[in-house]
């Protein structure tokens, strides 16, 4: 059960039997429920924990005791499926809280005797460093969206990239994501319409009037999608 259900992450769907046999051995596994906390930023974590199915977010506590939503780490998307940082494999403090967003599952591989595994086992290593590498990415991605780019810009290019979700998403789901006051962001909306950009359809969408004006405007913002790990 458990082999079936490491394999199911990306980095180990190609690692050899005896391979995930010796990963299988130091594995547990966890179901998540929607709004159950995995842990909390602070805890000490001994476990390398990575997303086998479902849908998280990682969020922390800002020093009014606000979130401050940091990524989603979403099995049915490309990237990331390590939850925490390990770089030393050494138990650590968690710097972000995890929450379900929906029904999960994750593999919880004990970190002491993983250090072990990767020193012995070549794939093991390689698969890991893969996980490592996305990460990394992630948080370069996290860097640059939130902490260089101003709202107007965040809410740009989520526009540009995500128009269809932008408009399924309740304005203040989508207001969390980019760590900004709904209010903001019903402000940057109404002035992106009064500007001509943006424009209603009959249902009450939103849609891009010139999208060659909007992607010169928003399209060199340099940020993945909102997922990944980099707590």
């Amino acid at each position: 059960m458990k082999k079936q259900l490491l394999r199911r992450i990306g980095f180990f769907e190609k690692i050899s039997e005896k391979s995930l046999v010796s990963l299988e051995s130091i594995t547990k596994i966890k179901n998540v429920d929607k709004n159950e906390i995995l842990y909390y930023e602070g805890d000490v974590l001994k476990w390398v924990c990575l997303l086998v199915s479902g849908h998280l977010e990682l969020y922390k506590m800002d020093k009014n005791d606000n979130e401050l939503f940091l990524c989603y780490v979403d099995s049915r998307l490309k990237g990331a499926r390590l939850i925490n940082a390990c770089g030393a494999f050494k138990p650590y403090e968690a710097a972000a809280s995890v929450r379900g967003i929906e029904p999960s599952v994750v593999a919880l591989i004990e970190m002491e005797p993983l250090a072990l595994l990767v020193k012995q086992n070549i794939e093991i290593s390689n698969a890991f460093l893969s996980a490592f590498m996305d990460k990394a990415i992630v948080f370069k991605n996290f860097i640059n969206f939130k902490e260089v780019y101003d709202s107007t810009s965040r809410v740009g290019y989520l526009l540009h990239t995500e128009l269809e979700r932008f408009n399924k998403t309740q304005r203040q789901v989508i207001a969390h994501e980019l760590n900004i006051k709904l209010e903001t962001l019903s402000r940057i909306l109404q002035k992106m319409q009064q500007q001509g950009l943006l424009s209603k359809d009959q249902r009450g969408d939103l849609c891009i009037n010139d999208k060659s004006t909007f992607a010169t405007l928003f399209g060199n913002v340099k940020m993945a999608k909102i997922q990944g790990s980099i707590s």
